[in-house]
This record gives C-alpha cells, structure tokens and sequence, in this order.
C-alpha cells in the first residue's frame, strides 16, 4: 500500500515537471473576436450538417458507447431520439434566423434527466453576510472592450468531471489556476480530486455538491492545493473516494490562497470589472437542453432561468456582429468541465447585459467569486 503511493508520487512528480507551463508576466487583456460562421448562407448549414451525428448507432460509434442489455440499450435510443429530435428543431430555427445559437449532438445524449442532473453539483452561497469584506480588489478597475484570459496564457485545457458533481471544485481549481498564473507567471494544473474527496467540512460534499468560495476557504485553510499531475482525478464514475491529502507525501502545494473576493450579487457591471482582473468562478443554471446540447453561437438569457445549480469559470467577454441578420449581442465566455466534446471545444458564450429579461443570464451574475493568492 506504501510503495504504491511511492510510485504514485513519483510518476507524479515527473508529470508534474514537464507539464508546469511558464508564461509572460505581462499578460495581454484585449483579444481578437474569434469569427464565427454567418447563418446566410451554406457555410453554418455545412458546418451544422457535418458535424452532426444522425443516428443511434453512429451516436454509440462516436461516444464508444456500451449498455448492459437489449432493454438498457432500447431505453438509451429512445433517449437519443427524442433529443436528436429537439436538436434539429431547434437548428432549423437557427437557419430561420429565430435563434442566435445551434445546437449539437454530444456524449451527453443517451443520459436520463437524473442522470444529467447528476453531473450539476453547484450548491448557492446563500446569505452572504461578511464573507470576504476588504478583500476585493476589482471593482476601481475599468473595464476593457474585450477580455480572453484564454489568449494571455490563464487558463488551463478544458477538463471532464465525467458523472461526479463536482462542477464547483472544477470551477474553483480553474480560477485558482488562474489567479496564480496571473500573480506568479506560471500556468500549473491544480488538483480538483484534492477538494473533491477532502474538503468536506464545511458544507462541500464532494461528488454531491459543494460551492467554490469554500473550496478557495479549504485551500486557504490547508495552506495550499496540490497540483493535478500528483493528485489526478478518479472521481469521474460519481464515487468520492478517500482523502490522499492526509498522507505526507500529498501535503506539497503547487499553488495558494491568500483571501477570497464575493461579487456583488446580481450586478453584472460588477462582474465585468472582476473579469477583467481574472478568470472568475460563477455559478449558472444549466439544467436546460439548450444548454445540455449547446454547440456554438450565443446563448440569450430567455434560453434559462436563474436556478444555480452548475459551477463554471468566466474567462472574459466580447460582442458579436452578424451583418446579415442585423444582429449585435455582448455575451460571456464561459468555460465548462465536460470535456472539449461539448459546447465550443469545452466553452459556451452567454448574452451579457441582456436588455429582455431582468436577470443575467442563467443567473450567471448571482453567485461569482475569484481568489486571492
């Protein structure tokens, strides 16, 4: 049992060397819009056509997807069709010009509502009161046109919590990543087993929820998080296993925690200058299928309510012209954690300050904090 936490720690230690990525301390804020498809025209219907699976069995092919029998495997397509079905409605739509983002088949498309909403373990701060008073220190900041931590370097490779619900811990080891990055010029992988399976004390319950500011208080509390090569997750399968933290070997930080920042509750204005500091967790509701199967454009805020239930990371923010719908929208970017399969290679982009509705979109303004290292 000793030596083959030795030979964890040792592989660990070598992944860890080589994968540490060095970045400039002066970090590039302003990044060019990426230049997405037009809906005239045959360019996003070829993009749309291409990319899309069409039946179950090209489904299970794509997504290596097994069931354990004929009945398993009927309930599965049944699931897959119905889906498939709500994905080209809504895509027909999209070529209509009715909607401002498409939609896509992905590995999530077999999964029951219980099973999915397994996958959103975000947990709501609840009052705040003087969590983190004097510890701000976004809001005198002025906003740039355009933010992508992305571009400067901040931000790490989208990563997969797989059926565990532990989007917060993603969320916050994203942020913490980068924060440090920021503060330290250097881009390390954070360790999300570590807070998955150890903080568990303060009302984070691993694979069944927890919020991000109380992940950022565990790393404060145990003076450091370790990095994701020494410490690398196997919570996917949904179970939380035993914190490997309490043994010495575990105990070496790659990053800190210093404090931690709330922002203001539902001011995006807010949210906008603490993005432009750094990567900000959020917490979103994502229990929608617009959201479930979202594959590009920008999702507006009449799309989803303001349930939180999803811990995600806001990388920055742009606009979007299409000329030829006559259409301007601001929007988000938003990292997720079920892998570069969903979304825009792991990403999805959300209207910001939205004029329609009278709440941010999916909440997204309601539950954001970042630290402070």
């Amino acid at each position: 049992f000793a030596m083959s936490r030795l030979m964890r720690l040792s592989v660990g230690l070598l992944v860890f060397a080589a994968t540490v990525l060095s970045i400039p301390h002066v970090l590039k804020k302003d990044s060019e819009n990426l230049q997405r498809p037009q809906r005239s025209g045959n360019n996003v219907k070829g993009v749309l056509d291409s990319d899309q699976v069409t039946s179950f069995e090209e489904f299970k092919t794509k997504f290596a997807k097994t069931y354990s029998d004929d009945i398993d495997s009927k309930m599965r397509r049944e699931i897959f069709e119905e889906n498939l079905d709500y994905i080209s409605k809504h895509n027909a739509a999209y070529m209509n010009g009715d909607e401002t983002f498409w939609l896509r088949m992905n590995h999530l498309g077999d999964l029951t509502r219980a099973e999915y909403r397994k996958m959103l373990g975000f947990r709501p701060s609840g009052p705040r009161g003087p969590l983190s008073a004097g510890n701000c220190t976004h809001e005198a900041l002025a906003p740039n046109a355009t933010v992508d931590w992305r571009s400067a370097g901040a931000v790490t490779n989208v990563k997969d919590q797989g059926q565990c619900g532990s989007c917060w811990a993603f969320s916050a080891t994203g942020a913490i990543e980068g924060a440090w990055a920021l503060a330290r010029g250097q881009l390390v992988g954070v360790s999300e087993e570590e807070i998955v399976q150890c903080d568990t004390g303060n009302g984070d319950y691993g694979c069944n929820g927890g919020n991000m500011y109380k992940a950022f208080q565990y790393v404060i509390d145990n003076g450091g998080a370790a990095s994701e090569a020494m410490y690398p997750y196997l919570s996917g399968n949904g179970t939380t296993g035993r914190c490997a933290a309490l043994f010495p070997a575990f105990q070496a930080p790659v990053a800190t925690v210093s404090a931690f920042c709330m922002v203001k509750a539902g001011d995006e204005a807010d949210l906008e200058r603490a993005v432009n500091q750094q990567p900000v967790s959020v917490g979103i509701e994502a229990d929608q299928k617009a959201f479930q199967f979202y594959g590009g454009g920008i999702l507006p805020a009449k799309r989803c309510g303001v349930n939180l239930d999803h811990g995600v990371l806001l990388v920055g923010y742009g606009y979007e012209r299409d000329s030829n719908a006559s259409l301007s929208m601001k929007y988000w970017t938003v990292k997720n954690s079920w892998g570069p399969a969903w979304g825009d290679d792991g990403y999805i982009r959300l209207e910001k300050f939205p004029a329609s509705v009278d709440h941010s979109t999916c909440g997204i303004a309601l539950d954001a904090s970042y630290p402070i290292v």
